[in-house]
């Protein structure tokens, strides 16, 4: 099985609510995984939490994606596994990260 990894450090791009750690995509066979740890560091509940993503290949837009995650308890981190399934992918970029309160508090797009 090979395995190769590309770095991403997304904590300066992510919003004050949320933290992406240690993101990086993985190559096992013929197939691209995004992996990393999600944080809610917003000090609250979190209902809902969507971080868009565009999919680089050679530094071009190729694809995008949205991680999707519910019921995010405060200072609760979850792990990122999503498989990519655009041949040749070898980056990725945050657009943007929302993130909706569990009490209905409003949206906070960044």
């Amino acid at each position: 099985m090979a395995l190769m990894a590309l770095m991403f450090s997304a904590g300066a791009l992510a919003a004050d609510d949320i933290r992406l750690r240690n993101m990086q995509l993985i190559t096992m066979g013929h197939k691209t995984y995004l992996q990393g740890t999600g944080v809610n560091v917003s000090g609250r509940d979190l209902e809902n939490v969507a971080i868009d993503l565009d999919i680089l290949k050679a530094g071009k837009i190729v694809g995008s994606r949205v991680i999707e995650a519910r019921s995010i308890g405060a200072d609760e981190a979850w792990r990122i596994w999503l498989p990519i399934d655009i041949d040749g992918s070898d980056g990725f970029r945050v657009r943007t990260i929302r993130a909706v309160g569990a009490s209905s508090e409003g949206v906070a797009a960044h």
